[in-house]
C-alpha cells in the first residue's frame, strides 16, 4: 500500500505541483518561506482539528496570525474545535505533525480561501524533509473542500 507522502507526491505531479526536497525540517511558516523565498500567505499547513468527536484537515494560510478556533467551530457546525495532539495526529494521518500532506488524507477538509489567491501554495508532503508546491485550485479540488475559512 502506497503512503501518504508517495500518494501526495503523485496527485501533485498529475495537477501541476511538485516535491521539493530540502536538508533540513522547516518547523514553521516562517522557516518555509523564508528558505523558498516566498509569501507567508503562501505556506499552507494542514493542521488536524478534532470537532466534538469528528475528525478535519483544515488547511490554512500561513499569513494568519493564529487560527480563530470558535470561528472554525462554528464553520464545521460544531460547537468545539481544537487542534489534535502530536500522537493523535501521527494515529490519523501516519505522518508527524507538522509534515501532514496537503493531499491524500481521506479527511473531510477546510481550506483558507486567501490561498486562491496565489499561484502556488507550499505545504506538508508527508516528511519532514520535502514540501509540495502545488495550485491551491488542485488542492481545493483533490480534498473536495466544501469548508472554506475566511
Amino acid at each position: 500500500m502506497p503512503s501518504k507522502r508517495d500518494i501526495a507526491a503523485a496527485l501533485a505531479a498529475r495537477h501541476g505541483g511538485e516535491v521539493l526536497e530540502h536538508s533540513q525540517p522547516l518547523r514553521s511558516a516562517r522557516e518555509g518561506a523564508a528558505h523558498f523565498g516566498i509569501a507567508m500567505g503562501q505556506t499552507a499547513p494542514t493542521l488536524i482539528v478534532e470537532a466534538d468527536g469528528d475528525v478535519v484537515a483544515c488547511i490554512l494560510s500561513g499569513g494568519r496570525d493564529g487560527v480563530d478556533w470558535d470561528r472554525l467551530a462554528r464553520l464545521l457546525g460544531r460547537g468545539r474545535a481544537r487542534l489534535a495532539d502530536r500522537r493523535r495526529v501521527r494515529d490519523i494521518t501516519g505522518c508527524e505533525a507538522g509534515a501532514v500532506p496537503l493531499l491524500g488524507l481521506d479527511l473531510p477538509c477546510a481550506m483558507d480561501r486567501s490561498l486562491l489567491a496565489h499561484d502556488f501554495i507550499y505545504g506538508g508532503a508527508g516528511d519532514p524533509l520535502r514540501t509540495l508546491k502545488i495550485p491551491p485550485r488542485a488542492v481545493a479540488a483533490l480534498n473536495r473542500v466544501s469548508i472554506w475559512y475566511e
